[in-house]
């Protein structure tokens, strides 16, 4: 799971078609490494989207970016380095 302070970088983006999409793996992100500020987890009782990680939102801020704080889903983004508290 992720914590305040972890080092992440995003490893997946979102590849849409048609009615279909997925998420993939992919080299080409240039967001580099961001320290994640906030973790949000959405109380279901089933979940949706048959996604591999627990569901959650992380705010993260990235290294390079100019726009601030960003929400991503918790399947882009693999911790790098944990905040061991």
């Amino acid at each position: 799971m992720f914590k305040k302070g972890d080092l992440v970088k995003r490893i997946k983006i979102l590849s849409v078609a048609d009615d279909n999409y997925e998420w993939v793996e992919s080299d080409t992100i240039e967001d580099d490494f961001g320290i994640v500020l906030d973790v949000e987890i959405p109380q279901y009782d089933v979940m949706i989207h048959h996604m591999e990680y627990p569901e959650c939102f992380v705010k993260v801020l990235w290294q390079k970016n100019d726009w601030g704080p960003m929400w991503h889903w918790a399947e882009e983004l693999k911790v790098i380095k944990n905040n061991k508290k």
